[in-house]
């Protein structure tokens, strides 16, 4: 077989240019210190490194969330306790006005101390939170959370939670919204509270006696008064019995399913008391800027020498001191709730930065360049396109011109 030249050339050529290209391969995970320079190299690890660096990614986004979700529910629990902080003070404030010793102007002073705490209660709800939404607006961030037209607030967010995804099957509600934190009952609550309507007597109703889960309870009665003794009850408009006062100044009215209450003082024809369980309370009734409202309106009414208007006036202390003390356990229960979800994110941080040392780890081992491997193969294919230029060297002399010199 005859081989020419050119074929000589051409082979050589090409051993030389696969020795360089080697060479240059090495080179290249050396200095990117990585093994595969293309998915060619390893086609089954790149996939993986594929899928490894996207759950990495994600994973890495989870995180930024938890961050996220963490500093709202941080300022969500600051400003909470702030309002725990106002309300006991509200409290306070409330048993030394209903002692009925104060006097018109001391109740006038009061009044406004208590307008104050209205202010700086509702100055709380409508709090701002880092990035400038209100914070208890629900999904309405641009919409400030509660309103005052005249003498009544009412709430302008909605219902939605903040949902923020926390986890790959996880979402966390980081801004409980106006009404869950200002508008409602303790949740689990079975108290009711009483309420005086517009009466012309002397009569005073204290909290009630008995919870709603006792068998044969219902959600709503009416006490009325038919005669300056004599009185209806009523449940959904339905008289369901009928009862006579005695002639003690405190006594105590049975109501149906084990529940009662005490009146003190004189009624009067059409006078009528609401024993109304809290669990089925409107989100009006149990407004904690408009319970407030009523009690500085009363506050700043004369009552001194007007015994009506006392009654009026202690019937309004009441009702406000049961619907605030279920505001209070309410809030109590929303800085419980932050606190659990606080405590879920941090559980859920540390599960991500594990997960996310075996990502890294994983990836290492699939990516990274092993430099003693790599070193190994340096000196071996620099010495092999040595071999190769000094075989074609040697080869391209050989020719029948030298052979016969």
């Amino acid at each position: 077989m005859r081989i020419s030249s050119s074929l000589f050339f051409q082979t050589g050529l090409n051993s030389i240019n696969k020795q360089q290209s080697d060479l240059m391969r090495v080179f290249q995970q050396m200095s990117t210190q990585k093994r595969m320079i293309t998915p060619s190299d390893d086609p089954l690890a790149s996939a993986q490194t594929i899928n490894l660096a996207q759950a990495q990614a994600m994973d890495k986004r989870y995180g930024e969330n938890r961050e996220v979700a963490m500093r709202s529910l941080g300022e969500e629990e600051n400003i909470l306790n702030a309002v725990n902080l106002q309300l006991q003070g509200v409290q306070t404030r409330l048993v030394e006005a209903a002692t009925g010793t104060l006097s018109d102007a001391d109740r006038s002073t009061l009044a406004t101390v208590m307008e104050s705490s209205l202010e700086t209660l509702l100055g709380f709800a409508n709090t701002k939170d880092g990035s400038g939404q209100y914070l208890f607006s629900g999904s309405q961030g641009t919409t400030q959370a509660f309103e005052r037209t005249g003498n009544t607030y009412s709430y302008k967010g909605d219902g939605n939670s903040r949902d923020v995804q926390v986890e790959q099957t996880r979402q966390l509600d980081v801004a409980d919204h106006g009404r869950t934190v200002f508008e409602r009952a303790n949740p689990g609550s079975a108290s009711y509270f009483t309420q005086a309507n517009s009466n012309a007597g002397t009569a005073v109703v204290s909290s009630p006696n008995g919870n709603s889960t006792l068998p044969g309870a219902e959600a709503n009665y009416t006490i009325r008064f038919t005669s300056e003794t004599e009185y209806d009850i009523e449940v959904n408009g339905a008289v369901v019995s009928q009862g006579v006062l005695d002639e003690n100044e405190r006594q105590r009215i049975s109501l149906p399913g084990g529940v009662s209450v005490q009146i003190e003082g004189k009624p009067e024809v059409g006078d009528s008391f609401t024993v109304s369980s809290v669990d089925g309370a409107s989100s009006d009734e149990m407004s904690l800027f408009n319970t407030l409202q009523s009690v500085v309106d009363a506050l700043r009414k004369p009552v001194s020498g007007d015994p009506a208007a006392q009654a009026e006036f202690r019937n309004v202390m009441n009702s406000a001191m049961q619907r605030i003390g279920e505001n209070f356990d309410n809030v109590q229960t929303v800085i419980s709730s932050v606190g659990t979800r606080m405590n879920e994110i941090d559980a859920l941080s540390a599960n991500g930065a594990a997960r996310a040392l075996s990502y890294t780890n994983e990836l290492s081992r699939l990516e990274d360049l092993n430099p003693f491997d790599a070193s190994t193969q340096l000196q071996l294919r620099k010495a092999a396109l040595e071999m190769s230029a000094l075989a074609f060297q040697t080869i391209q002399s050989m020719s029948l011109f030298n052979m016969n010199r």
